[in-house]
């Protein structure tokens, strides 16, 4: 495989906290790796390391090729949309930071289905409209790395499934995107690798399938309920997180 971002004995330091410890991480072009981990472990490091807002206190990032261009789309958890522009505004004014042609806008409002409020004000959006539209900036550039931060927050079944679709087909171009979670819920069907990361050091990593095979996990979980348990109560609050169900 080729490597194109390797991690290699990094450690970080905020003066006297430390937050990363000694970390070894390889990623390769053209897969989908997700990094998971609670508040705190080290995620969110990790990523201002590789976009080259910090600097390792010690050990090396290859990836010189990548950082600060536009190489690299990220897509933070938190939007950072200035609220008073309309969607094709704020589109028009990444691309000029970006120096990316301005007529590839519309195509990829169209693939993210927000080309219906290009004119309308960010501050009106939904949170699942704002989503859209982070995913969107991100992609202006056609960046071969493309870094997403819990990029389903907020998001209904349906623009679930269409960010899904994005990012199998952007894996099968050759582009590697990062996941960056608290969870595996959502993603776990369209990435490669996994890497959990607890208090700043590598847990576990590998092959989603070959690790969800070893530790014996399952999409499917079995509940034995009480005799007088209510099937719907339990059921509607979390229709959304599930594909189906089966009472026996």
């Amino acid at each position: 495989m080729n490597t194109i971002i390797d991690y290699k004995n990094v450690s970080f330091s905020y003066g006297k906290q430390q937050i990363l410890f000694d970390l070894c991480l390889k990623i390769n072009k053209g897969e989908n790796v997700a990094i998971i981990g609670h508040n705190g472990a080290g995620k969110t490091t990790l990523i201002k390391l590789l976009i080259g807002v910090l600097s390792p206190s010690s050990g090396v990032i290859d990836s010189i090729d990548y950082v600060q261009t536009t190489k690299i789309g990220f897509m933070p958890e938190q939007n950072a949309l200035y609220a008073h522009l309309t969607g094709m505004q704020l589109m028009q004014y990444y691309a000029n930071l970006k120096n990316t042609d301005k007529s590839s806008i519309m195509g990829i409002l169209k693939l993210v289905n927000i080309d219906f409020a290009v004119n309308k004000k960010i501050a009106d959006y939904s949170k699942g409209m704002k989503q859209r539209l982070m995913l969107a900036q991100a992609l202006l550039s056609n960046p071969e790395i493309l870094i997403l931060d819990e990029p389903y927050s907020g998001l209904d079944p349906t623009s679930r499934e269409l960010f899904s679709k994005i990012f199998k087909d952007l894996r099968s171009k050759g582009h590697t995107i990062i996941f960056s979670s608290h969870t595996l819920d959502g993603i776990q069907n369209v990435i490669d690798n996994v890497v959990f990361i607890d208090k700043g050091k590598v847990a576990l990593s590998g092959n989603i399938k070959t690790i969800m095979k070893d530790l014996n996990l399952d999409n499917e979980i079995k509940i034995t309920l009480s005799d007088n348990a209510n099937i719907e109560n339990i059921i509607k609050p979390i229709t959304k997180l599930i594909n189906n169900h089966e009472v026996k």
